[in-house]
């Protein structure tokens, strides 16, 4: 269900399907280690937002899984699962949170991470994804094949 998850097409530095809260915090890398799977991954730097909406039912169970790997030391994100309803209120459906100390920055190794949502309220009409990056000094993160389906 998530468009281009596997970060393989770009508009301009922001993967095709998605929105960024600021251009200049997102681009492409497609160098040997930083990608996980396919030509591309997307980098996301200190404060980057990355995000898409999709079409949900009420009453459903999501899962979001994705691999993220640090380009430095000290960088986290936070990704989170929101279910809208028609009037863009938002109730938060699933949380997952990598703190900086955590998160694997080998060289061609990726971590894997996944959860599923509560299950859509009455009235949701759509899904929010969201990738939060929080690094220091110049650091930043590799997100690759992002996926969400129904559970």
């Amino acid at each position: 269900m998530a468009v281009n998850g596997g970060m393989e097409a770009f508009t301009g530095s922001v993967p095709t399907g998605w929105t960024a809260n600021d251009d200049s915090l997102v681009s492409r890398v497609g160098l040997q280690g930083r990608v996980h799977s396919g030509n591309w991954a997307v980098n996301l730097a200190d404060e980057a937002v990355l995000f898409q909406e999709i079409a949900v039912e009420a009453g459903c169970f999501h899962q979001l899984s994705f691999f993220a790997r640090g380009e430095g030391s000290q960088v986290g994100v936070t990704a989170r699962v929101l279910y809208l309803n028609a009037q863009d209120q938002p109730t938060q459906a699933l949380l997952i949170q990598v703190r900086q100390q955590d998160m694997v920055n080998s060289n061609r190794v990726f971590a894997h991470y996944q959860g599923i949502t509560s299950a859509a309220p009455a009235g949701t009409v759509r899904a929010r994804i969201e990738f939060t990056v929080t690094a220091e000094g110049g650091q930043s993160m590799d997100l690759d094949d992002v996926s969400f389906s129904v559970a």
